[in-house]
């Protein structure tokens, strides 16, 4: 089990810029930082444990130790490819 989870849609359009969550799980791979994923249903208000967990109901979601990154998809690929998250 690795020590970053990334929470994100259930499904996801692989290998396009135009799905968020894939945005991040791309940036991740690229850098070879292992995580989870944690799947979550398709709709921003069917999503009560993204909220309780990040205190809103948008994906993806970063669980960082310590932290609960969220951000626009871009940004936090950007901090992905920055270094700013290590496995």
């Amino acid at each position: 089990m690795a020590d970053i989870k990334l929470h994100r849609c259930s499904w996801t359009f692989l290998h396009t810029d135009l799905d968020a969550c894939w945005k991040v799980q791309r940036a991740l791979d690229e850098q070879g930082i292992p995580y989870d994923i944690v799947k979550h249903g398709y709709g921003k208000g069917k999503r009560p444990a993204v909220e309780q967990l990040s205190g809103q109901s948008k994906l993806p979601v970063l669980e960082l130790p310590g932290e609960v990154y969220r951000a626009e998809s871009s940004d936090m690929a950007a901090r992905v490819r920055a270094g700013g998250i290590t496995g």
